[in-house]
């Protein structure tokens, strides 16, 4: 059985473990919050434009730095873990590499511990005012999050090009049709196929703002009616509506169509 007096050390331990735990764990969220590439520019002493890259994975750090016409100038690479210092975050870089560039790279002995604000997509690095370093006066520079490179459009015929089974619902009656769409020389094409009277193809063929606009022109009883087809493609297909035109009130339904 325990000694009585054995109790508040056994709290003490328990709670500077609990302490370390917390302290680790908001360590691991401030590094999540510095994932990716973050960049700067600034002029030097020779009123050249530099580039500084910033990257952070997982608790490793990339420094790269460009001049104006894009030639790496130096390179370094290191362990990240960040630190609280009473009111401040502190960014301590350890197991340093460094060089003009990736392949030159070697070890550095010396350890830099630099203060940081991080203000949504703007860090803000004050560098070099833990230690004295030769030609590295102290200096805060502002960082901005580098955004994803921008997906590139869908190109419309991946997304439409072939044959689709299709369903047209106009007032009480339901008609089962195919639906060809293909692409030549950036434009769309289309014919809608029916089993009671054949191919039509349609006049014009568009995809714009992820929507799907056609038109048809059809002959009924000597009269000749031009039908718009407008859809949006889902995750089902394609869904949308079927008026005339011009006579809208008169002839509309709905249509789908998958593949």
């Amino acid at each position: 059985m325990k000694s009585p007096n054995t109790f508040p050390l056994v709290l003490s331990t328990l709670c500077l473990s609990l302490t370390v735990a917390a302290v680790a764990a908001a360590d691991a969220a401030s590094l999540d919050a510095l994932q990716g590439s973050w960049s700067v520019k600034r002029t030097n002493q020779e009123g050249q434009v530099i580039s500084q890259t910033l990257e952070f994975k997982q608790d490793r750090m990339t420094f790269k730095m460009t001049g104006p016409d894009s030639e790496m100038r130096f390179f370094a690479k290191g362990a990240v873990a960040v630190q609280k210092l009473g009111p401040f975050q502190t960014l301590k870089i350890t197991g340093i590499q460094a060089g003009r560039s990736e392949d030159s790279a070697e070890a550095v002995d010396d350890e830099r511990t630099s203060v940081f604000v991080l203000d949504g997509d703007t860090f803000t690095l004050a560098s070099n005012f833990d230690k004295e370093r030769s030609s590295q006066p102290p200096r805060a520079e502002t960082y901005s999050r580098s955004k994803a490179a921008a997906k590139p459009p869908e190109n419309a015929a991946a997304k439409l090009a072939g044959t689709w089974k299709m369903d047209v619902h106009i007032g009480e009656n339901d008609s089962d049709y195919e639906l060809r769409l293909s692409q030549n020389d950036g434009k769309l094409a289309g014919t809608l196929i029916s089993p009671r009277s054949g191919e039509h193809k349609f006049r014009t063929v568009t995809w714009a703002d992820e929507k799907l606009a056609m038109e048809l022109d059809r002959d009924f009883d000597g009269n000749t009616v031009t039908l718009i087809y407008n859809a949006k493609l889902g995750a089902e297909g394609l869904s949308g509506t079927v008026v005339a035109k011009g006579a809208e009130d008169q002839f509309s339904g709905t249509w789908k169509a998958r593949k």
